[in-house]
């Protein structure tokens, strides 16, 4: 016997309740709904990964409300079959970045208009899925994107939530998000609540954006030392003789809004990004600086005896990270290659 199985249909059986909660009620975006949640959870273009945004909304004019006075770059029109999905993501997927994200507006029974708008005017600013819930609810939206390995998470204008897993393991929500608010919180507990509180948001926005974008990656947070000098632990690696602070530039963007501030504060985040994709452990202060990076940790003969041979080494580092937690570091976190994340903190 040849049986052949597809979760598109068991998938949009799932997915009826949390549209229709979102406020549509059309059989034909609920189709285009749940091809782009399918696509999404590994969406790729000449073999290069991409994580687009997708907003979703039955008017035009809803994208007005949500993104007031930004650029709005129509791409084209898609009838509302098996193929819009398709059709939408293959136009603008790869347009779908630095705070750029995709549109789908329904302007007739069966067809729909798509496009890109810029989702985030400036990186210091609110983002459009913050936006979309701070307001009344009566404009219905759906944002769909990435968040983890094979995860797709959906969020409507009400705030509620819809996580799509497509691996073999228990469904839950999205580790990854979850993972980031972590170390986020972490790398910012030594700032005054004044600082922090806006600061933090931007901080995930920023982490979510690149670590979705490297190759696997080690982070951990320390407390810096009172006179900047570089421990000794992490004296094989780049230790930085002036902290990379993204928190100040992001305080002088937010306050002075001039080209030079936001400038500086671009500057940083490809620093960051750059570090990111770099071998080696990326360290954080708890005071939203960057103290080094390329940093490779040494195991004492103690850690050496008790490690665990299994896994590569990016694995064992973590691990090694995560025994060290209270006596060195306040966090540890891991990426893998292929995107799956673990985080471990001091007091969870």
């Amino acid at each position: 016997m040849n049986k052949v199985f597809s979760v598109r249909n068991p998938l949009q059986g799932e997915l009826v309740e949390f549209v229709r909660s979102s406020g549509f009620s059309c059989p034909h975006m609920d189709i285009l709904i749940r091809d782009l949640v399918c696509l999404l959870g590994n969406y790729r273009e000449e073999d290069v990964p991409l994580f687009p945004e997708v907003f979703v909304m039955l008017s035009v004019l809803d994208l007005k409300g949500l993104a007031p006075g930004t650029e709005r770059l129509r791409i084209g029109a898609a009838s509302l079959d098996d193929r819009a999905a398709t059709t939408i993501l293959k136009n603008c997927a790869t347009l779908a970045v630095r705070g750029w994200a995709i549109y789908v507006a329904k302007v007739s029974e069966k067809t729909a208009e798509f496009g890109l708008f810029r989702a985030l005017r400036y990186t210091f600013a609110a983002h459009a899925a913050e936006l979309m819930v701070q307001g009344d609810g009566t404009n219905p939206a759906i944002l769909i994107r990435n968040r983890g390995y094979m995860v797709v998470a959906l969020r409507n204008a009400r705030a509620e939530e819809f996580t799509a897993a497509f691996t073999s393991a228990p469904a839950t929500e999205s580790p990854f998000s979850r993972h980031v608010t972590m170390l986020t919180q972490a790398a910012c507990s030594s700032m005054a609540d004044s600082a922090c509180e806006p600061f933090l948001p931007y901080m995930q926005r920023l982490l979510l954006d690149q670590l979705q974008r490297c190759h696997g990656t080690l982070l951990a947070v320390y407390a810096p030392p009172t006179d900047g000098a570089c421990p000794v632990q992490f004296s094989d690696g780049v230790w930085l003789s002036a902290p990379l602070d993204l928190a100040t530039a992001y305080a002088t963007a937010t306050n002075t809004k001039n080209a030079d501030s936001l400038a500086a504060l671009q500057a940083n985040e490809a620093l960051l990004a750059g570090m990111l994709n770099s071998d080696g452990v990326v360290v954080f202060g708890t005071n939203g600086t960057v103290l080094g990076y390329r940093i490779f940790l040494k195991p004492d003969a103690q850690e050496k005896e008790a490690a665990s041979h299994k896994g590569g080494g990016r694995r064992r580092t973590f691990e090694l990270m995560r025994g060290r937690l209270g006596t060195e570091f306040k966090a540890a976190f891991c990426c893998s290659q292929d995107g799956e994340t673990e985080c471990a903190r001091l007091g969870s």
